[in-house]
């Protein structure tokens, strides 16, 4: 059954057009890659997503529901969890605050009625985080940070996770560590889309890719395959298609 679905979604950033033409689906319990070079539009067809991007044309659906309808600080309540690529965690709180702001603004919305079993549910998926709950996250490494921004979205519960480059700028012992914490989210039976420059980190993660070039789709497939073509090299390198 499809969980989200845009058709055809042009955005706008800053009065700038993005994203053109923009459709892709995300099934439930699904694992989902948009690929593309830094600049391409992930960022924002995620933010549009999440209501955060200006939609000029198109459709935005989740569980049948148009999402464009709602103002964004809605959206998260419909069961849609959202790491940002800059993570945006609220320094001067610990790790264990930062997760838990989600459940204080919307766990309502959300039927959470034991904040503190959720929480404990998103150190199970983190462990090494749990040493660190009561860490300033402005002192955590950078692998620390991509975690408790990933918990922090799964908070809430989430039937579907958008996670915006969230193996970027890692050692590659802590790509590897993330990658297996991805999966173990997805084996929960949440729902995932990941965005990443890197191609080659995907086919780990997901069932099948989005490329994504200048603002619109222009393959999607079975992830293994996709990277192995030299058009797609080409494009991951900055050659074009």
């Amino acid at each position: 059954m499809t969980l989200l679905e845009l058709t055809g979604v042009d955005a706008s950033v800053a009065g700038f057009d993005v994203t053109h033409d923009v459709s892709l689906t995300v099934g439930e319990g699904e694992a989902v890659g948009l690929v593309g070079r830094n600049g391409a539009g992930k960022t924002t067809t995620f933010r549009s997503i999440m209501g955060l991007a200006d939609v000029t044309g198109g459709s935005i659906r989740f569980r049948d529901e148009e999402l464009t309808d709602l103002p964004a600080d809605r959206i998260p309540g419909r069961g849609l969890g959202y790491q940002p690529e800059d993570r945006k965690l609220f320094t001067g709180m610990t790790v264990d605050e930062n997760l838990r702001l989600p459940i204080w603004s919307l766990g309502d919305e959300r039927g959470i009625e034991d904040e503190d079993a959720v929480v404990d549910d998103v150190y199970e998926v983190f462990p090494e985080l749990e040493e660190r709950r009561e860490a300033n996250v402005e002192n955590l490494s950078g692998g620390q940070a991509k975690m408790t921004a990933v918990g922090r979205a799964l908070a809430l519960q989430p039937d579907l996770l958008l996670l915006d480059e969230p193996l970027e700028g890692l050692a590659p012992v802590v790509v590897s560590n993330l990658k297996q914490h991805i999966t173990a989210i997805n084996d929960l039976g949440i729902a995932v889309l990941v965005a990443e420059s890197n191609a080659t980190h995907v086919p780990d993660v997901v069932d099948r890719i989005y490329v994504i070039e200048r603002g619109e789709i222009v393959a999607s497939g079975d992830p293994n395959e996709l990277v192995e073509e030299p058009e797609i090299q080409k494009l991951m390198q900055g050659s074009g298609m």
